[in-house]
């Protein structure tokens, strides 16, 4: 207990001072039992993805489906991504657990390893590597630029842990960890305005997703790096992060009411702008500040349009409000990946997980900030939940209003998870998509990226939202 106590006490970012002032209301208690349950399962299959028999130690296989999809290798990103659970767990329920922390470690100098490698992009954004630690050579969108910054932020959050722990000899930090991240942070500073890849690995311009854990893997660098005396990138860190900021911004329109995914397209896929991705974004790369955070006004307007657009696009989406499930959430309506080859697009486990942790994650903000104040640009968002809610309309902490209020999204954001149950194997078993007219699971299996944002969703609906 005195170790967990102490790594939290380390960390200064939103989701641990929410956790301590803020509880998410019980909600569903059969969802709840559900979670407590799935969580523990999604945690197992998560580490069955991680150092493989056969591969390089610290290889995160994406899936060990080999093919129809073949997802045996490691992505920077998805590697990144699921580190971070793993670190989280190191932190909290797992402190001081030794094999967890070898399996970090091996994922440190698979991933260090990877920076060196010869790569087709020659540069810090080559996208996936295989179980042998080589880079991937074959035709694929690069770079993928969100990959060093959310590498960064991961290494960052080891780094402390394993300081606050006691569980790194004098060196590793300053020696294995240091140089990594300060690379890694460089890259990111040197590239935040050129054109790559997104996420999804489609359409080549400048993404809000991308942008966002640029911010993010800046602002934790500069933090870190004050705190290791090593300050003489500190400045310009922050003033890199605050471009981006800006850049940022202009990323909301407010003639579609949402925060659209893309601009300076330059190849790909064409969308409208609508893309769950946005929503990634606000759980995972925004630091609390108001900016873009689960609660903010924009990112809920974005999260009514995105909503909107698959419930009625999907068949399983039919009548989800009699059956207690919530809606069935893809990746962007334009979609026609299926999980192994190009017809019409699926609902995706970590989208419908992703809209469960914004809404337990922006009770918790709205229970800090203490109030709730309806606008313009929120006013579709809150209406959903309060009919009387309008431009001018105030919620107050502790008041039956916001009570009722928050109390209504929490059983929203269950829905979400009711919707992940159902479509879930009857073993916990969570593939990349469900088929969106039967709901039978489709595409790579075990998606380690499903199970790891179960993992989160579930840890915001009890409460303790992770870093």
């Amino acid at each position: 207990m005195r170790a967990t106590t102490a790594i939290l006490s380390l960390f200064t970012t939103a989701s641990m001072a929410l956790a301590a002032n803020s509880t998410v209301p019980d909600g569903n208690s059969t969802t709840t039992a559900w979670v407590k349950k799935q969580e523990a399962i999604s945690w197992t299959d998560l580490k069955t993805n991680v150092n493989p028999e056969g591969a390089a130690k610290g290889f995160i296989a994406a899936s060990l489906s080999t093919s129809e999809p073949d997802y045996y290798y490691a992505w920077t990103r998805d590697s990144a991504l699921v580190a971070r659970v793993m670190v989280n767990k190191y932190n909290t329920t797992d402190a001081g657990d030794a094999n967890l922390l070898g399996l970090l470690q091996d994922y440190v100098s698979f991933q260090i390893n990877a920076m060196g490698e010869s790569t087709v992009c020659n540069c810090l954004g080559e996208p996936k590597f295989n179980p042998d630690g080589s880079s991937y050579t074959g035709a694929w969108g690069r770079p993928q630029n969100d990959g060093p910054a959310e590498r960064a932020s991961t290494f960052i959050l080891l780094a402390d842990s394993m300081i606050a722990q006691k569980s790194a000899n004098g060196s590793y930090v300053s020696d294995t960890l240091a140089p990594a991240i300060y690379k890694d942070l460089a890259y990111v500073a040197s590239t935040w305005e050129n054109a790559c890849y997104d996420l999804w690995e489609e359409v080549n311009g400048k993404h809000m997703y991308t942008l966002s854990v640029m911010r993010r893997a800046l602002l934790d660098g500069a933090d870190f790096a004050s705190r290791q005396g090593q300050t003489a990138n500190v400045t310009s860190w922050k003033s890199t992060a605050d471009k981006i900021k800006s850049s940022l911004e202009g990323f909301f329109s407010s003639d579609n009411g949402y925060i659209e995914v893309t601009q300076d397209m330059q190849g790909g896929v064409q969308k409208k702008g609508l893309d769950v991705s946005t929503l990634i974004a606000a759980n995972i790369g925004s630091m609390g500040d108001g900016f873009y955070t689960p609660g903010s006004d924009e990112v809920l307007a974005t999260a009514v349009a995105v909503e909107a657009a698959f419930a009625d696009l999907y068949k399983i989406n039919q009548n989800t409000n009699s059956t207690g499930l919530g809606t069935a959430i893809g990746r962007y309506p334009e979609d026609t990946y299926n999980g192994v080859g190009n017809s019409q697009g699926n609902p995706w486990f970590i989208a419908t997980n992703t809209f469960a942790e914004l809404y337990y994650r922006a009770i918790l903000e709205w229970q800090n900030k203490g109030t709730i104040t309806v606008n313009s640009v929120n006013a579709a968002f809150f209406s959903k939940f309060d009919s009387s809610a309008k431009a001018g309309t105030t919620y107050k902490s502790g008041s039956t209003e916001f009570d009722s209020l928050i109390n209504k999204v929490a059983l929203a954001a269950d829905a979400f998870l009711n919707t992940v149950q159902t479509y879930a194997a009857s073993n916990g078993s969570m593939s990349e998509q469900y088929n969106r007219d039967t709901g039978a699971l489709t595409g790579a299996r075990d998606l380690t990226w499903s199970h790891a944002s179960l993992i989160t969703a579930a840890n915001a609906k009890l409460g303790t939202p992770y870093n």
